[in-house]
């Protein structure tokens, strides 16, 4: 018996359906994001940025993964727990919490 997965994309601009997509990556104060987004939006989307890009200079570092201390991944715990996370007690912390952190503590 043949199988066929079907993937269904979904713009997470509207939430519409969409076949012909693109993965819009970008970056912003350290923390890197992406969205797929129907061809349409992605453009949409460069075009609010072109003004800030044309008056930007490219880094002069390089955005790499970020290590973190098991000091400061206990300080994360702490604070998602108080602020009503919920994951598991062992292993990483979610890339999700990580970010909610970074937002609210950043200086």
């Amino acid at each position: 018996m043949a199988k066929m997965a079907v993937i269904r994309v979904f713009d997470d601009v509207n939430g519409a359906e969409i076949d012909d997509y693109e993965t819009v990556k970008w970056s912003l104060d350290g923390i890197q994001y992406e969205f797929d987004a129907s061809r349409e939006h992605a453009e949409e989307f460069r075009n609010h940025v072109t003004a800030y890009i044309a008056a930007s200079r490219p880094a002069s570092e390089q955005l790499g993964r970020r290590t973190t201390t098991s000091r400061s991944t206990s300080h994360v715990r702490e604070w998602a727990i108080a602020n009503g996370y919920s994951f598991g007690a062992r292993g990483r912390v979610p890339k999700y919490v990580q970010i909610a952190y970074e937002a609210v503590h950043r200086t």
